[in-house]
């Protein structure tokens, strides 16, 4: 639990972070684009600010996720000491208080209400039962508000994205075309790249789709039918095409 857990948290922030970066980069290539004042620029640098610091708090909340499951997993292999209990309690408490992420509708805890009553009474020790009757429905509220931050940055990139090919088309593949002039090898790269569709809203779709799957993983752990292991192989696949989507 504890190593997929950990591999499921970093998996997301990394998908995370190589959006911001990839946003970053279009909207630096459209910035010169528009209207060359002071106002625009104040404007997409605000937007690309709030966006940053709302994926760092996301980060943060998905490390907590993951010294959770940490803690969860030490408590099941007969860690019952004061130490484990104290930091489950600190750690779902800090998963209650989720991250204002903008457009994104708070996880109602009504919503999520009646998981705890999944936990398998023959399946887990007396001290994990009640952890998990304790802590059910909060942990299934944060592994939900990963899946929508996702669904909310696969909109919000995308919105983004196609302002900034429709530009990027019109400046760099049209003009230069229709002008007559010979040309280049760079208007040969922005054909081909205008025409390619960019890595990152496939990469975060499946990190949706983990993600999806991470929540029936955890409702499969209170009732005492498995654990994470089944997912490793969706998360090594978004590993390995990261690493491919990274490379020059």
């Amino acid at each position: 639990m504890a190593k997929t857990g950990g591999q499921y948290t970093e998996t997301l922030k990394k998908v995370n972070s190589f959006a911001l970066d990839h946003s970053l980069e279009f909207t630096a290539d459209l910035l010169p684009e528009l209207p060359r004042e002071h106002d625009t620029l104040q404007a997409q640098t605000e937007v690309m600010r709030k966006r940053a610091q709302m994926l760092s708090e996301l980060a943060s909340y998905l490390d907590t996720q993951a010294r959770y499951f940490a803690e969860l997993e030490a408590l099941a292999k007969g860690d019952t000491s004061a130490g484990t209990s104290r930091s489950l309690k600190k750690l779902v408490e800090a998963l209650n208080k989720s991250p204002d992420l903008g457009g994104i509708t708070r996880v109602s805890k009504e919503a999520m209400a009646g998981l705890a009553g999944h936990v398998a009474d023959w399946k887990h020790s007396a001290e994990v039962k009640a952890v998990l009757i304790r802590d059910a429905d909060t942990v299934s509220q944060a592994l939900l508000l990963n899946q929508l931050s996702l669904e909310e940055q696969i909109q919000w990139v995308t919105r983004r994205e196609a302002l900034a090919r429709q530009v990027e088309y019109r400046e760099k593949v049209e003009k230069p075309f229709v002008d007559d002039k010979k040309l280049s090898e760079t208007w040969k790269k922005a054909w081909i790249a205008d025409i390619k569709r960019p890595p990152t809203i496939a990469l975060l779709e499946q990190a949706r789709q983990v993600s999806l799957i991470m929540q029936q993983a955890w409702l499969d752990v209170l009732r005492g039918q498995g654990g994470f292991e089944h997912m490793r192989a969706s998360l090594d696949q978004i590993a390995s095409n990261l690493q491919a989507a990274t490379q020059p």
